[in-house]
C-alpha cells in the first residue's frame, strides 16, 4: 500500500500549492527566503563579533576605566565599598571570564547597564535619543535621493552639457567639505550671521503646549541638521545616478522611447528613474554605515539631542557604560536596516 503525502511546490510567482506524491514531501523554499536568512544568519554573526569586541577591547588598552572616571571631580571620596559597587556597575568586578558572562547575560536581558553621570539606565537614555536620530536621517533620505537622482539624470542624459558641467562641479566642491565643516558653514551663515533659523537644539527651552505649533518649533530646529546631512550624501548619489544615466543613454529602450517622442517628467520617472531604484537601493544599503556617521558630527555641532550628541557627552563625561551601549545598539540598528534593504533590493532584482 502506498502512502500519499502533500508536498508544498513553488509558484513561479513565488507562491506556494499543494501537490501529491507517493513518495515522500519535499518543502521548496522561495529562493528570496533563502537569500534573507542567510542575509540575517551573516549579520547575527558580524553582530556577535563586535558584541565580543566592545567588551574586549577596553580591558585591553593600558588604564582602568574606573580609575580614569574617579579621577574626575564627580567622583572623588568614595570609599572602598563604594569604589567596588562602581566597579560592579562598569561591569568590571570579577576575572575577565566571569564579566563575559554578565555582560552576555545582560545583553540578553536587554540590560545595558547604569549611567552613572545621567543617574539612568543606559537603555532609557538611548531609548530617548535614537528617535531624534532617526528623524534627521528620515527627513534628510528623501532630499538627497531625489536630488542626487535628478540631478545625475539631468546631467547624464547629456553629459558634456552646460548643466552637466556647472552641477558635477559643485557636487565635487560639496562632496569635498567633511559633514562637520558643512554643519559649522550652515550654523554660521543661517544661525548666526543671517539668524533666520535655530542654531542649535530640537525644539525652544521652553516648548510650547499646542501640538501644531511644538511640530512647527522641531520642524524649524531641524531644518539646518537636515540640510547639512543632506549636503554630505546628495553627491554620491549624484555621481552615482550620473554614470548610470550615461550608460542607459544608449540603452535599446531609451533610445526608443526618445524615438517615440516620450521626454521631459515621463521620460526621467518612468524610463530612468525605475531603472536607477534598484540601483539607488543597493548604494544605500552600503552607505549606511557613512550616514549614521555623519549624522553623529550633525548632531554635535548643532547640539541636537540624538545619539551623537549623547556618544560626544559620554566621551567628555568618561561613561563607559553608556558608550559601550550605545555603540553595540547603533551597530545592531545599522545591521538591521542593511539586512531589510539587502533584502529588498534583491527581491527587485529577481524580479527584474
Amino acid at each position: 500500500m502506498t502512502d500519499q503525502l502533500d508536498t508544498h511546490c513553488q509558484l513561479p510567482s513565488g507562491g506556494w500549492h499543494k501537490t501529491t506524491n507517493n513518495r515522500q514531501a519535499v518543502l521548496v523554499v522561495p529562493p528570496i527566503i533563502l537569500n534573507m536568512l542567510s542575509g540575517l544568519g551573516i549579520r547575527l554573526l558580524v553582530f556577535a563579533l563586535l558584541v565580543l569586541l566592545v567588551f574586549f577591547l577596553p580591558r585591553m588598552l593600558p588604564g582602568d576605566p574606573v580609575e580614569v572616571f574617579l579621577a574626575s571631580d564627580l567622583s572623588r571620596n568614595l570609599t572602598g565599598a563604594e569604589s567596588a559597587e562602581l566597579r560592579a556597575q562598569f561591569g568590571l568586578a570579577g576575572d575577565w571570564p566571569q564579566q563575559l558572562g554578565v555582560y552576555l547575560w545582560d545583553l540578553i536581558r536587554g540590560d545595558l547597564g547604569y549611567s552613572v553621570p545621567h543617574a539612568a539606565p543606559v537603555s532609557e537614555l538611548l531609548r530617548a535619543s535614537i528617535p531624534w536620530t532617526l528623524l534627521l536621517i528620515t527627513c534628510a533620505a528623501p532630499i538627497f535621493l531625489l536630488a542626487g537622482a535628478a540631478g545625475g539624470i539631468e546631467a547624464g542624459k547629456a553629459p558634456g552639457a552646460f548643466f552637466d558641467r556647472i552641477a558635477t562641479g559643485v557636487v565635487t566642491v560639496v562632496a569635498s567639505i567633511p559633514p562637520f565643516t558643512s554643519a559649522v558653514l550652515l550654523l554660521l551663515a543661517f544661525g548666526i550671521v543671517w539668524p533666520v533659523l535655530p542654531s542649535g537644539g530640537s525644539e525652544p527651552f521652553f516648548p510650547s503646549s499646542n501640538p501644531l505649533q511644538r511640530d512647527f518649533d522641531i520642524a524649524r530646529h531641524a531644518v539646518l541638521p537636515v540640510l547639512a546631512l543632506s549636503l554630505h550624501e546628495i553627491s554620491r548619489f549624484y555621481f552615482l545616478a550620473r554614470g548610470e544615466a550615461i550608460t542607459l543613454s544608449q540603452r535599446p529602450f531609451i533610445l526608443n522611447a526618445c524615438g517615440r517622442g516620450i521626454k521631459g517628467w515621463r521620460l526621467r520617472t518612468a524610463y530612468y528613474g525605475r531603472s536607477l531604484f534598484p540601483v539607488f537601493l543597493a548604494r544605500m544599503s552600503d552607505a549606511l554605515t557613512g550616514l549614521f556617521g555623519a549624522v553623529l558630527f550633525v548632531e554635535i555641532v548643532f547640539s541636537y539631542p540624538g545619539t551623537g550628541h549623547l556618544i560626544y557627552n559620554a566621551i567628555l563625561d568618561r561613561d563607559y557604560v553608556l558608550l559601550q551601549g550605545a555603540v553595540i545598539v547603533m551597530a545592531g540598528l545599522v545591521l538591521l536596516l542593511n539586512w531589510v534593504i539587502d533584502a529588498v533590493a534583491t527581491s527587485l532584482a529577481r524580479r527584474g
